[in-house]
């Protein structure tokens, strides 16, 4: 999962700009789904389509931006972490 932090200044509006951009991907569908909905009115997203599918997160606010990278950033080891299949060690190891 690609997770990019892009601060602009925006020189028309005369303030920086925060956006996320972050992959979408199978594993996190649900999760990511949850997040949005969590911060429903706070976020402005939409789907973006380059050499990977992406969202494309901002907000007016840079905390809730902050917090949003942050929840996405502690979501990507519980997914990855919680496989159901454990590698056993010995039986890797005579192989």
């Amino acid at each position: 999962m690609i997770l990019k932090l892009k601060i602009r200044q925006n020189k028309k509006r005369n303030r920086n700009e925060i956006y996320a951009w972050v992959q979408r991907h199978k594993d996190f569908k649900g999760d990511i789904e949850q997040i949005f909905q969590f911060f429903q009115d706070q976020l402005a997203y939409k789907k973006i389509w380059r050499f990977h599918k992406y969202y494309k997160i901002t907000s007016e606010n840079p905390a809730i931006m902050i917090s949003f990278i942050s929840t996405i950033q502690d979501l990507i080891p519980e997914i990855y972490f919680k496989s159901e299949e454990s590698i056993d060690i010995e039986e890797y190891a005579k192989n």
